[in-house]
């Protein structure tokens, strides 16, 4: 009988280890991804900014270039090799934090942001591509949930070191960039980044792609158009899930600096703490749970929806939180429950297809809820707040209001799809026996 070692297909991917290195890439990305929520309320006052300009630097003009180039990654992405892909990711979106950091007015943000968003979308689908294809079926869900848990704390990372970078060059402890200490954190925080693209470079050498010769994006398209119900209405409940998530990500230290009266430091380090516990917590649940309901023959629809009843419960919470307690309380509610979502749409869609099709279809799937996410989520709270809400806790009551809307939309589609994606899922194990 050949040994593990004999399959190329498996044992020249990865291993546990290489899984951790690739969440921690996954967690640089969206520590640089998040730094516009960080220090929003300081781009507000300094660049003269609505609500509305800070949801659309935040959302569309990092989704404008990462959705197109996520759907070329999802395409041919996995026939290249790992370690320049990913390392080369890494270094250009590296570089385009740094020039956020020197943006001398509002265009120049967007056209970082732009450069940030085509950096990035190549990391997440090949990277995937290459953890499906190497794990245990048994352990699927968990390997997965290891490497999203990655993005989740990658948000809790940026808040709590650009917090404590911005209050170092804020005191005058340090002193760069005259009255723009945001500017200097922000520089401060590319220095991990450029030590894990050695680390990428380093580790991911010699790996092959996961999926050379395989089919591409013609291939998913095809078979979501063949099976309109069991994967349209998955894509649809994920992409609603991701738009709870990315809406709360984004506002959630701007709306604890408005309700709670704390400075910007204060605020991303108060939910830093709380997504850095909330996050993995979330994820690693929610992995746990699929496992076991993908071995029942189970789908995600209920791990799903109680997440996003925790979410919404928490976003209520936090439109009548007055302090930081009752906000801190509100934002772990919104976190695990919106993350454990987030990690059941994920690991529930590899089911639905043979494994040479899930790094397109991951590359599809990831390139719309992108789009419906990060796309629509910031900007919408942020018109929502502008139009319709004012006060310390109208951005919070903004939330609010769009994330039930989602969830309400997401619960509906994977109930609807609950049925179909179990015909589909018994279907494409028979076709593989």
């Amino acid at each position: 009988m050949k040994s593990v070692r004999s399959r190329p297909d498996q044992s020249s991917l990865l291993d546990v280890s290489g899984v951790a290195l690739l969440a921690v890439g996954h967690f640089m990305a969206f520590v640089d991804r998040a730094v516009p929520s960080v220090y929003a309320p300081l781009l507000k006052a300094e660049f003269q900014l609505t609500d509305t300009q800070l949801g659309a630097l935040q959302g569309p003009a990092f989704v404008a270039l990462y959705v197109a180039a996520t759907l070329l990654a999802g395409h041919r992405g996995h026939h290249l090799r790992p370690a320049p892909l990913l390392a080369g990711a890494a270094a250009l979106w590296t570089a385009a934090t740094a020039a956020l950091a020197f943006a001398p007015n509002y265009g120049s943000l967007l056209a970082a942001r732009l450069t940030l968003g085509f950096s990035q979308a190549a990391f997440a689908p090949a990277a995937l591509a290459l953890i499906v294809a190497a794990a245990p079926p048994e352990r699927l869900s968990r390997w997965v949930s290891m490497f999203t848990s990655g993005s989740s704390m990658g948000r809790s990372g940026a808040l709590l070191a650009g917090g404590l970078a911005l209050g170092a060059f804020s005191s005058g402890t340090l002193h760069a960039f005259g009255h723009a200490p945001w500017r200097a954190a922000i520089i401060l925080l590319t220095v991990p980044s450029l030590a894990v693209t050695a680390l990428l470079a380093w580790r991911l050498r010699g790996l092959k792609p996961a999926g050379a010769g395989g089919p591409g994006l013609g291939a998913a398209l095809a078979r979501i158009a063949a099976n309109r119900a069991g994967l349209g209405l998955h894509f649809l409940a994920s992409g609603a899930v991701i738009l709870v998530v990315q809406s709360a990500g984004a506002w959630a230290p701007s709306i604890v600096n408005r309700a709670c009266g704390l400075t910007p430091a204060a605020s991303a380090l108060l939910v830093g703490v709380v997504v850095l516990v909330a996050a993995p917590s979330g994820h690693l649940a929610a992995g746990w749970l699929m496992d076991r309901r993908l071995r029942a023959g189970g789908g995600p629809a209920a791990v799903l929806a109680g997440g996003l009843a925790l979410a919404v419960l928490g976003t209520a919470l936090l439109a009548r939180a007055g302090d930081p307690a009752m906000a801190a309380a509100a934002l772990f509610l919104i976190t695990a429950g919106g993350g454990g979502a987030a990690l059941a749409a994920l690991a529930g869609l590899q089911p639905l297809s043979p494994a040479a099709l899930r790094p397109p279809m991951n590359g599809l799937y990831l390139a719309f809820v992108t789009i419906a996410g990060l796309g629509f989520g910031p900007l919408l709270t942020g018109v929502v707040s502008d139009r319709l809400f004012a006060g310390p806790h109208g951005l919070a009551a903004a939330l609010a209001v769009v994330s039930a809307l989602a969830a309400a939309l997401a619960v509906l589609a994977a109930v609807l799809g609950a049925r179909p994606w179990r015909t589909l899922a018994r279907e494409t194990r028979e076709a593989l026996a």
